[in-house]
């Protein structure tokens, strides 16, 4: 590592620099996948340009029972299509010479692990809450079909985006049985991953079924599952904790606790409810400001996102503490 080190500190140019070893790409890249709680979840596809068109389905065609000689009655199933567009996704440190001179620690490792969780960070940002600009994501009013409260009562949003007759709730097991019906009905697969704040994980610990038994099942601590980011399982579906499911949400309701503040979760099927395009990977590159004696160390990648099938996820909403 202290070749890449040196590669770092000495391939400078004041006009853009130079690409960084390919070791920095492919670790950052590991980084991303390992600390992005939702990309690795997602149909994941390669894109050759800035715009990808994907088919899918929107209904399929019908079967029938005909009589012998009878007609056989014609049905024709409808597609639709996902439009990708790729976005550039990017972090930017500096530091003096005398950082790099005097710091003890491996300084190329450090960047490296703090622009992987940095950007780690703003994707699932993007996925969960992107509004549009960058991504349409998953809490977004538009992109979600399912959506239960926090006491297993389907609750959609209204027609003008307020979601006023949410009630503020604990979590309790018929919201997570309601979520994961909801995606059933729709012919999917049963949901195997669900996306959770770690504050409100400590609810679900506290629940417990009919015969007091706990759903949340502890026995994966310890076991491979926690290098995917599993810490456990509910109901069929690994359980996977991400600070940037919001817990500050306001519903327009009050609890019977006080509460002002909510937080909601995700139940899912994989590789169906969004899609991922990958336009390019990191681009590492390294410049030194002559006037100031300091290094700069930037990179960017380019991807995409879009909500798959609609209904092959369930919101619940307005979980409180």
């Amino acid at each position: 590592m202290s070749n890449i080190q040196k590669a770092l500190i000495e391939a400078t140019g004041s006009m853009g620099g130079y690409l960084v070893p390919d070791e920095f790409s492919n670790r950052l890249l590991a980084l991303i996948q390992a600390k992005a709680v939702i990309m690795s979840d997602c149909d994941i596809r390669s894109m050759a340009g800035l715009t990808k068109y994907i088919p899918k389905v929107t209904s399929g065609s019908t079967a029938y029972w005909p009589a012998e000689l009878g007609t056989i009655t014609t049905s024709q199933p409808y597609y639709g299509r996902i439009t990708l567009t790729a976005k550039k996704v990017a972090a930017l440190t500096e530091a003096s010479s005398e950082v790099l001179e005097d710091n003890i620690v491996n300084v190329a490792d450090q960047f490296v692990d703090q622009m992987g969780t940095d950007i780690a960070l703003a994707i699932d940002d993007q996925m969960i809450e992107g509004t549009g600009d960058t991504f349409t994501g998953l809490r977004n009013t538009a992109s979600f079909t399912n959506a239960v409260d926090a006491l297993g009562t389907i609750n959609m949003t209204h027609a003008d985006g307020t979601a006023s007759s949410l009630t503020g709730a604990a979590i309790s097991v018929a919201a997570i049985q309601k979520a994961v019906t909801e995606i059933l009905k729709d012919n999917h697969e049963q949901p195997d991953v669900s996306y959770w704040n770690p504050k409100t994980v400590g609810q679900v610990q506290a629940l417990t079924d009919s015969t007091s038994r706990p759903i949340l099942n502890m026995e994966t601590y310890g076991s491979p599952l926690l290098r995917e980011g599993i810490t456990s399982t509910l109901y069929g579906t690994k359980v996977k904790q991400s600070s940037q499911m919001p817990t500050t949400l306001s519903y327009g309701t009050t609890s019977a606790s006080g509460s002002a503040s909510s937080a909601d979760a995700i139940i899912a099927r994989s590789k169906q409810f969004a899609i991922v395009g990958q336009r390019r990977g990191f681009i590492w590159k390294t410049d030194y400001d002559i006037q100031f004696d300091k290094y700069k160390y930037q990179t960017t990648m380019r991807l995409a996102f879009s909500i798959k099938y609609p209904n092959a996820y369930c919101m619940i909403r307005a979980i409180i503490d």
